[in-house]
């Protein structure tokens, strides 16, 4: 049980570090403090890494964190260190590394112990309370290592060298040994994305879409890369597998069929049964991914998961200032997933006999239940599916489903809601507003780009620092802290770049060039021409680590690429076009060997190379004709297309100083390598040229 006392994270903003305040476990936040005091003691440190929706940080909190036993083995032993991995990504980074080349798994709650000058020596994930399953019990792991480092500290400080030593190196791969080093990277893109999406379809689970076998994960980038070698190529497999994964994501557990979003990845191999956390990074990245194949298919199926997936992040995880909450938990009321699931009673108590029947046959609630005796909301069958089986009209069976969603939402409106970690979070910020430019754009929908612009302003209001350009990481409780780090300035620019190209506003382009200025003066390693994740302003840790794979969230270094690209195809300044070459020359021998890892640095080399064009409107006298050009462009799956229109506040652009009207009316310019077409002012001869 929790102590009444108050360990040193009392003073925190964090939510995930207030949770554990009440522990008897004399817990520091990572900093000065607790640092010094190793070093004075000459204690190990027992670093523990997590995150608020974790739920087996919340398990690994319970049986061995609240236990005064082992609070005691803590205090007596080691310097206790907690910290947020969503505050302090770069922490996690080096010691995630860490613990991936002790024991080749990872995941969290992360689990370190680390010298007094912080190398790491030894580290697992989570750990049980009693030996099980292999696992020793976390008190038996404390009391080895503290005689280990009674008895033989030196063989453990060596070991903790040597580790640290091979981090340091393996933060060099991906990079081009010499600065000069020529780039074996086909000069036509599509051969590495046709590389890359053979081994995709190789993985691919033809039955339930997805990759490999349990547990699932998105991989939203691969899938991504698929789509554009579709279409390079035309190959019906390629989109036939993102649409059965897609297929499958939208009708399975991992959806939230009543409140909208996705929940965080999937236990089993038929996407049933997620752990229920929600990530806000997962539901701007899926909704992205549900964009793309909605140009490509007209599926309004894909159209509706957008929206309701964005309907979910508007109201349920934004702040009034207009940022973006990180995260809501899995738990409620001590039990994972308790807020999502139901029982055949429940439902039936609340739609009675008529609905119920349907809804519970459309979403599979069983008496027995499809999991540990309730049920999560899925639909084995689509729609169309299901109204061909029971020779009913599908918009019968659809106005009884939504009578019955809205009932069952609310009723579980009353229930006790997961927490929800209210901390914001730039990076994931830049990512959903990316999302909902690209939303307004496709989607055609006023509000979400109003959404966009209110969550771009409350970022240029609250979190510049005092320079007035460089930035903070996060913002909680109304402070900003941290420096900001490679992906929040990365993905920040992207969604700057994707605002400018709805709503046309020249401030935009202006900060992500000031920003990506920024980030080539502070993150640049001029020894290997690539990028730091840490700037060189940020706190000196035990190295300067480097992200270039894609994980859950894309690399990085890929989408800095990525927003270097965009940023010199609309602002016509071409030294970005070249910074994004020298980046992806650096990499070329690992994106070349591993393509499954770099899809984010696949989709720029793509950007860049592959028949990119430059389209620039400029408006006539008609309202309506403008905006069936703009439509013709938006509505097509081009990806590697930018798209400028010609204003007033605008018009001092490179690109857009000599283009004007023709014969007063509306006037399209397709671009390809710096040589535009002949003005076209027909709708048709526009997406002819789109095409060509």
């Amino acid at each position: 049980m929790s102590s009444n006392k108050k360990n040193h994270l009392a003073r925190e903003s964090s939510a995930y570090l207030q949770q554990h305040s009440g522990n008897p476990v004399d817990w520091y936040p990572w900093g000065k403090e607790a640092i010094s005091r190793a070093k004075q003691e000459q204690k190990p440190i027992f670093l523990s890494i997590g995150y608020s929706a974790c739920h087996w940080c919340h398990v690994m909190e319970h049986e061995s964190f609240e236990d005064l036993e082992i609070a005691d083995i803590l205090k007596k032993h080691f310097i206790s260190i907690k910290v947020d991995r969503e505050e302090r990504p770069d922490l996690d980074h080096i010691y995630m590394a860490a613990v991936q080349a002790l024991t080749h798994r990872g995941g969290w709650p992360l689990t370190v112990f680390l010298t007094p000058d912080l190398k790491p020596f030894y580290g697992g994930t989570y750990f049980p309370p009693n030996d099980r399953m292999g696992m020793p019990s976390f008190k038996k792991v404390l009391l080895g290592i503290a005689q280990a480092w009674k008895t033989r500290p030196e063989e453990l400080k060596s070991s903790a060298e040597e580790l640290t030593e091979a981090l340091t190196q393996m933060t060099a791969l991906g990079a081009a040994n010499k600065k000069d080093a020529s780039s074996p990277l086909p000069q036509d893109p599509k051969i590495l994305t046709a590389q890359a999406a053979h081994e995709i379809q190789a993985k691919t689970d033809q039955t339930w879409g997805g990759l490999g076998t349990a547990p699932k994960f998105f991989h939203t980038m691969d899938w991504r890369v698929l789509l554009r070698h579709w279409k390079n190529t035309k190959e019906s497999q390629a989109l036939g597998s993102v649409e059965l994964t897609l297929d499958q994501w939208s009708r399975g557990g991992i959806f939230d069929h009543l409140g909208g979003g996705f929940h965080r990845y999937s236990t089993d191999r038929q996407w049933l049964v997620p752990h229920f956390e929600k990530m806000l990074y997962d539901n701007a990245l899926i909704a992205q991914l549900y964009l793309e194949a909605f140009q490509i298919t007209g599926n309004a199926r894909y159209a509706q998961v957008v929206r309701e997936t964005l309907h979910y992040v508007l109201h349920q995880m934004t702040d009034p200032l207009g940022g973006f909450y990180s995260t809501e938990d899995a738990d409620s009321e001590g039990v994972e997933g308790k807020f999502y699931t139901w029982t055949h009673a429940e439902v039936l108590e609340l739609l009675g006999e008529e609905i119920s029947k349907t809804f519970c046959e459309v979403y599979d609630v069983t008496a027995s239940g499809n999991w540990e005796h309730v049920n999560i909301l899925r639909m084995p069958l689509s729609l169309e599916s299901y109204s061909e089986k029971i020779k009913e009209d599908p918009q019968w069976i659809e106005t009884n489903l939504a009578r019955g969603k809205k009932i069952l939402f609310e009723a579980r409106n009353e229930r006790v809601r997961p927490l929800k970690d209210e901390k914001i979070i730039l990076a994931w910020n830049g990512l959903m507003m990316e999302t909902l430019a690209k939303a307004h754009q496709i989607l055609g929908d006023e509000h979400y780009l109003r959404a966009a612009q209110k969550c771009g302003e409350f970022i240029s209001g609250f979190f510049k620092q005092s320079d007035g350009l460089k930035l903070h990481h996060s913002f909680q409780s109304g402070v900003p802290c941290f420096n900001a780090y490679l992906d929040d300035y990365a993905y920040l620019i992207n969604g700057l770049l994707s605002l400018f190209e709805s709503d046309f506003r020249s401030d935009w382009l202006k900060w992500a060039e000031e920003l990506a200025q920024l980030v080539v003066r502070d993150f640049w390693d001029e020894q290997q021409n690539n990028l730091f994740y840490t700037s060189k302003n940020h706190e000196e840790l035990i190295f300067r680590p480097k992200e270039y794979q894609d994980g859950a969230l894309p690399s990085p270094t890929g989408m800095m690429i990525t927003a270097l690209v965009k940023l010199g195809k609309l602002s016509g300044n071409t030294q970005w076009l070249e910074k994004a070459e020298q980046l992806l020359k650096s990499h070329a021998d690992f994106i070349v060997k591993a393509p499954l890892a770099c899809g984010q640095m696949i989709i720029a080399w793509e950007l860049l190379r592959n028949d990119s064009k430059e389209v620039v409107i400029v408006p006539g006298d008609s309202s309506e004709t403008n905006r069936e050009f703009l439509d013709a462009i938006r509505s097509r799956y081009l990806p590697n297309t930018v798209v400028l229109l010609k204003t007033d506040q605008n018009r001092h652009l490179t690109l857009l100083k000599d283009k004007e009207l023709k014969d007063s009316l509306t006037t399209a310019y397709v671009c390809q390598n710096q040589t535009c077409l002949s003005p076209i002012t027909d709708l048709k001869k526009l997406v002819s040229a789109l095409h060509d």
